[in-house]
Parts: structure tokens; C-alpha cells; sequence
């Protein structure tokens, strides 16, 4: 099923044994924009407790009480290697973490792992993920979903919004869909879900991401609500709408 990692972020943390801590991030890399790691706060208003805990380890998220399920024991998180104080995350801390919790990197191997079934997955695996612009002079592959939300999407002619969120499909972890705040750029404003496959570029160094359509074609796209779970139907009238639009070239 299609999650937000905004409406993730803030739930509770559920070990084995105890319930402690809340979701603040989630950590990404950029090769497969598949979600990585966990990020946590065990602290409180006056301490910042941080933790990251490896993917492998997310046990099925109970929506209802708003849990966010580790299979692992408190101790055991709460004693794993501290991230460091600014992001990005390193590649040496992310092999230390590794370490720790004695996983394989999944760098060296593949960026990407398939599901089981690929073909009951829709949109279909792998995806096509947008080029990256860095800034920064460090080893790593992570990004931070607080990092990227708010980054302004930018058309052919014009701005057309900002991320104000990022879908996930549960089942791979895998990033399928930004959803796109139009309320700054449009006057008509609504919210837009565009596949992470549409986006030609995506620039951490100016914040931005881009798209290879006009702002009016972009502005006629199936709107997007959170009340209304998303269903595979309409994703196919999302992605057959996008795909007449590119075949177009409008």
C-alpha cells in the first residue's frame, strides 16, 4: 500500500520489548530512491537522543495506533552507533552501522533489491529515478526526506509548486510519488502527485526539481487528496494521463 512519510513521521517507536521514541526522518538514497533507514528521537524537549535503525529491521506498521514497529530490543537500538550531528549521513557512518548490526552494505551488490513479484507491484520495478546535482565533498548516496520536502518543482516555463510530501509503497520501501503543493505558484491551487520517474533532474544544491512539461499541462493533471486512499486505478489514469502528455510532448 502507498504510505506518506509525513503522516509516518511522529509516530511511536514499538521495539520487542518496549515502547519508546518517535519516527523524525527517514533516509533515502538517491541511486534507487529507496527508503534506508529510519531515523528516531528518544530524547525530549531538553535532550536530542538520535538513532538510525537499518531498514531490514521495519516489522509491519500498525496504522491505527500509529506505531512504528522495530524488530529489535530498546537496548539494542538505543546502543547502536550515534548519527552524526549533520547530514548528510557518511558512508562511514553507515558502515559502522552496518557493523553493528552485522548487515551487508547493500551498496556494493545492487542499489536496488526487486520484489519477489515485480509484476503485482504498479508502477512497475525497477523505476526510473531523476539525475542528481550535489554540492557536497562527501562519500554517501543518503538523503533525508526533511531534507528534500520543500524543495520547489520547476517546469519547462515556470515554478509550478513545492514537495510537500513523498509517497512510499510499503511493501519495498520503494519512493513512487511526490506529492506537489501548488498554493504558492498557482491560483487555482491543488495538490499534484508526480512520479518520481517523470522528474528529468532533481538539484541538492539549488533545492529544486525539474520536470520536462509545461505549467499548464501540469496544472490539468488528476488532482491529488489525502482523504481518498490511492488506489491502483487511480494511478493508472495518473500515469496514462502523464504518458499521453510526454508522448505529446506538450
Amino acid at each position: 500500500m502507498k504510505r506518506s512519510l509525513k503522516e509516518l513521521s511522529g509516530y511511536k517507536v514499538q521495539a520487542i520489548d518496549q515502547q519508546d521514541g518517535k519516527v523524525i526522518d527517514f533516509l533515502f538514497d538517491d541511486e534507487s530512491w529507496v527508503v534506508r533507514y529510519v531515523e528516531i528521537d528518544f530524547g525530549n524537549f531538553f535532550i536530542n537522543e538520535r538513532v538510525i535503525i537499518p531498514g531490514v529491521f521495519f516489522d509491519k506498521i500498525d496504522y491505527k495506533e500509529k506505531l512504528f514497529n522495530i524488530n529489535l530490543k530498546l537496548e539494542t537500538i538505543k546502543n547502536g552507533p550515534k548519527p552524526e550531528t549533520k547530514m548528510p549521513v557518511s558512508r562511514k557512518y553507515e558502515e559502522a552501522l552496518n557493523k553493528y548490526y552485522a548487515q551487508n552494505p547493500y551498496w556494493p551488490v545492487s542499489t536496488y533489491y526487486p520484489p519477489a513479484h515485480p509484476k503485482e507491484y504498479y508502477p512497475p520495478r525497477p523505476l526510473k529515478v531523476p539525475a542528481k546535482i550535489i554540492s557536497e565533498n562527501i562519500n554517501t548516496n543518503l538523503r533525508s526526506f526533511q531534507e528534500v520536502n520543500g524543495y520547489i518543482i520547476q517546469a519547462i516555463d515556470d515554478k509550478i509548486g513545492h514537495i510537500e510530501d513523498i509517497i512510499i509503497d510499503d511493501a519495498d520501501r520503494q519512493i513512487v510519488y511526490l506529492v506537489i503543493d501548488t498554493s504558492n505558484w498557482m491560483p487555482l491551487s491543488k495538490k499534484l502527485l508526480i512520479a518520481v520517474e517523470w522528474l528529468s533532474e532533481i538539484s541538492y544544491l539549488d533545492q529544486e526539481a525539474q520536470i520536462n512539461l509545461l505549467s499548464k499541462t501540469i496544472k490539468e493533471a488528476p488532482e491529488f487528496n489525502y482523504d481518498s486512499p490511492i488506489q491502483t486505478e487511480y494511478e493508472i489514469q495518473l500515469y496514462n494521463f502523464y504518458n499521453d502528455v510526454f508522448k505529446n510532448k506538450l
